[in-house]
């Protein structure tokens, strides 16, 4: 028996017989425009989900978490397992990148911060230290495929005894020629404010930004808002400092307290899967949206119980503001 074949004018007439119309002439969906964000897993949720609560997490899991789920990309940790090659050895770091790359991610960002180096030291070599270490980060970052780089200041105790004024200036004439090096490199730096880190209120935003124009910021809206004034609208802070001086996004909602860290210390933000805070999540999506904000957009599940949990959460609740906004997700 011959099989029937089906061309156009075969089934226009079909269609015609059943009272259809053509399919051109059904309406067609208005195709979604492209999303201006790239979704990002962070590993630092996974290390501090393991010291904070004793989770444990496989490496390959969370790839393929992150591949399973429609991220883009990752952050990485210095603090995870054995932590970063030197910045020299191509060979161990060209093995990170493929690895992270054989899950169809990239390496967006790496967390840089320079341990047991004061940038704000009496000491002007001890700053000229800091200064070439932070450049190692970059090198680092370039080698790894980064659009971005994160930038965690020392810790708030290393200013101790100096005035707010020179604190931000010493801290500008470390940071200020690696700044204009990683832009050169195509890795531009964005720096974290937190509670218990040397950058930890606005004022000191607003004086490094005058002193360091080219650097950028992280928005954390756990941080911005304690930061601000713990009255959880996040929105605040992040309008006062400007859309346009953000790199990139560590996004988290949060409940205004701190999270004390497992050594018994104050903590810091405390950062909470999306929709158990108090946050107006699609407030925040709307104003960075419409403040022209293009990049990466990294779920911030630090120190929550369930790492995989808060990573989802709050990526379904950037793409549901993406898709009411006309965005592809």
């Amino acid at each position: 028996m011959p099989m029937n074949k089906y061309t156009r004018r075969t089934l226009l007439a079909q269609l015609a017989v059943l009272g259809c119309s053509s399919p051109t002439d059904a309406p067609q969906e208005a195709a979604a425009a492209p999303s201006p964000w790239k979704l990002a897993i962070g590993l630092n949720g996974f290390g501090s989900s393991e010291t904070h609560h004793g989770t444990k997490y496989d490496y390959d899991e969370i790839l393929a978490f992150g591949r399973d789920q429609g991220f883009h990309g990752i952050e990485l940790w210095r603090n995870w397992q054995e932590g970063y090659p030197d910045p020299s050895d191509d060979a161990a770091i060209k093995a990170m990148r493929q690895k992270v790359e054989s899950y169809d991610l990239q390496v967006f960002s790496i967390q840089a911060g320079v341990n047991g180096v004061n940038p704000v030291s009496d000491d002007e070599a001890e700053r000229a230290k800091y200064t070439d270490a932070l450049k190692g980060y970059v090198d680092l970052a370039v080698k790894l495929g980064c659009d971005v780089m994160g930038l965690w200041p020392a810790g708030r105790g290393a200013g101790r005894g100096l005035e707010e004024d020179e604190m931000i200036e010493r801290f500008a004439r470390a940071v200020k020629p690696v700044v204009s090096y990683a832009i050169d490199q195509g890795v531009p730096i964005s720096i974290e404010g937190e509670p218990p880190l040397l950058i930890n209120q606005p004022s000191h935003y607003h004086k490094l930004f005058a002193a360091v124009p080219d650097l950028k910021l992280i928005f954390d809206p756990s941080h911005f808002d304690v930061l601000g004034g713990a009255q959880g609208k996040p929105e605040d802070l992040l309008i006062e400092l400007g859309v346009d001086r953000i790199g990139y996004i560590q996004f988290c909602d949060g409940d205004s307290t701190l999270r004390p860290f497992p050594n018994g210390g104050a903590g810091t933000s405390k950062h909470l899967p999306c929709g158990q805070g108090v946050y107006d999540i699609a407030k925040l999506c709307k104003i960075l949206h419409e403040g022209g904000f293009e990049g990466w957009f990294q779920m911030d599940s630090w120190a929550t119980e369930d790492a995989y949990e808060a990573s989802q959460t709050c990526k379904d609740s950037v793409v549901d503001y993406l898709r009411s906004a006309g965005l592809s997700a």
